[in-house]
């Protein structure tokens, strides 16, 4: 009994040291670039962490980790990344294809039911093959059509005409006016008359007629005898196919019966109580998302703490994590198209440019005029925006610490912007909006929203303009379609302004 205790023990201890994290190197490069290099980011499923350094070099280590699988299973998935870089001085192309397939998706994987349905469907026997028949009868020649009158010549700046013979046929001398008046815009009155007098050959030439009477000459040469071969040629095909096709559906019934109809429905039974169980999931989960946009009101704390759980979520839900570690020149140009994963930079990027989407994006300070990032179902976290411009879509939740001159479209999605120093220009539609300070030094801020909240909190010691004016919308929870406010002492100005236009939204200033 003891002895077998020890068995089972060695065994347990051996499985957990099989499936301790492991971790394995895909790649180890460095590559000599220009301190301007462009470098070129298109990944998915894959963590990104991205940092600069004063040396003209671009390095990218790899490498994939699983707590999950043994080293073996590892190894087979190491393989199968689809790794690419290519580089030369003047720019670095990263690549990494594919998905998170590789014993990744623990809940929901269907392949032992597509497999047991594959062994059904195996025992089905092969349909009949199309008979051999005689070739069918030979399409008679088609009559010459009769030749349409030569159009005008077409002045400088004009290619082509259109012209629509079944609309002609349809509405005659109606559509040739219409058609001749579309021209005389870009032909002038020179053109309008070439086509009038064109228009009027083309009516006397009897075109219509001999179009007719070459559309009956063609029907009849599908009479007779070209008519009865075809129905011979189809009778001949009848009698083959369906005496085939009469016992393979007899074959067919005599090899499943009742027994492969058991085993279709038990198969059956099985799948759609598990597809339901999941499709019960899916809507509970959707019935969540949706009211969680609809109360869009959220305490301002919660947001940081819901990103960053965001992180722990996708750790949980994946069994092999591939990483990437790239360091670049700080001049550097990076462009990217990042999906299903995650990126990190963690120092300063200048004139970033691409793509993030369905992933986790954190940044560390971006700038640059030339900077145009587009984020989609992606939450985001940047601690300085010293520059550029921001486009969200669908993003649950992103914030920006700092924010110095922001050009931020927003569409479906909430932004809270902790500090706003400089200049902001923000056009948002449904969703929410926070600034919660508002510098004293700031220059200009100009909202233009549509179907959303905002909270801004305006600067204690400042002097500024504000205009206001809204349609179908709130400002301080009242009803208002024009407001302006000048904050600072009679007889003096200000070149600070705050400029809010706003539809179908409630705007809170304090």
């Amino acid at each position: 009994m003891r002895t077998l205790q020890r068995i089972l023990l060695c065994m347990c201890v051996v499985t957990s040291w099989s499936y301790a994290q492991q971790k394995l190197k895909k790649t180890s490069q460095s590559i000599k670039v220009n301190k301007d290099v462009i470098v070129d980011l298109n990944t998915s499923y894959v963590e990104i962490e991205l940092d600069t350094w004063n040396r003209d070099v671009v390095e990218v280590e790899g490498f994939i980790e699983s707590d999950k699988l043994t080293e073996a299973q590892l190894k087979e998935v190491l393989a199968a990344w689809d790794l690419k870089i290519e580089g030369t001085l003047e720019s670095v192309k990263i690549s990494s294809t594919g998905s998170r397939l590789h014993g990744v998706i623990a809940d929901g994987d269907y392949s032992g039911h597509l497999k047991e349905l594959e062994m059904h469907l195996a025992e089905i026997p092969h349909m009949p093959p199309m008979p051999k028949l005689a070739e069918m009868p030979e399409l008679p020649p088609m009559p010459e059509m009769p030749p349409m009158p030569a159009l005008p010549e077409l002045p400088d700046g004009i290619e082509n005409f259109n012209f629509d013979y079944d609309k002609y046929q349809k509405e005659g001398d109606a559509y040739l006016k219409e058609w001749s008046k579309a021209y005389e815009s870009k032909g002038g009155k020179e053109l309008e008359k070439r086509i009038e007098e064109w228009a009027k050959r083309f009516e006397d030439s009897n075109f219509q007629k001999e179009m007719e009477k070459w559309g009956e000459e063609f029907a009849k040469r599908f009479e007779g005898k070209w008519a009865k071969e075809m129905e011979k040629w189809g009778e001949e095909f009848g009698e083959k196919y369906a005496k085939d096709m009469e016992n393979w559906g007899d074959n067919f019934g005599d090899k499943l019966g009742e027994e492969w109809a058991r085993k279709m429905e038990a198969w059956g039974e099985r799948f759609g109580k598990e597809f339901e169980e999941r499709a019960k999931l899916l809507e509970e989960r959707n019935k969540t998302r949706t009211e969680h946009f609809i109360e869009r009101k959220k305490a301002l704390n919660d947001r940081e703490r819901a990103l960053f759980s965001r992180h722990k979520d996708l750790d949980k839900e994946f069994k092999v994590k591939k990483t990437l570690k790239i360091k670049i020149p700080k001049k550097a140009k990076l462009k990217m198209n990042v999906r299903h994963g995650e990126l990190k930079i963690s120092s300063v990027i200048h004139n970033l440019k691409g793509d993030i989407s369905h992933s986790y994006f954190i940044a560390e300070h971006i700038d640059g005029g030339d900077t145009s990032v587009n984020v989609s179902y992606t939450p985001l976290l940047v601690n300085l925006w010293n520059n550029g411009t921001l486009n969200l879509k669908f993003v649950d939740k992103a914030q920006i610490k700092t924010a110095s001159y922001l050009v931020l479209n927003s569409n479906s999605s909430n932004v809270l912007i902790d500090n706003l120093n400089t200049t902001g220009v923000i056009d948002g539609s449904f969703g929410d909006l926070t600034i919660s300070t508002l510098s004293n030094d700031f220059k200009s801020l100009n909202l233009v929203l549509a179907n959303s909240d905002a909270l801004i909190n305006l600067p204690t010691s400042a002097f500024y303009n504000l205009y206001y004016k809204g349609s179908n919308s709130k400002f301080n929870n009242k009803i208002a379609s024009q407001k302006t406010i000048r904050n600072y002492p009679e007889g003096q100005s200000t070149d600070r302004n705050i400029v809010i236009n706003t539809k179908f939204s409630n705007i809170i200033i304090n």
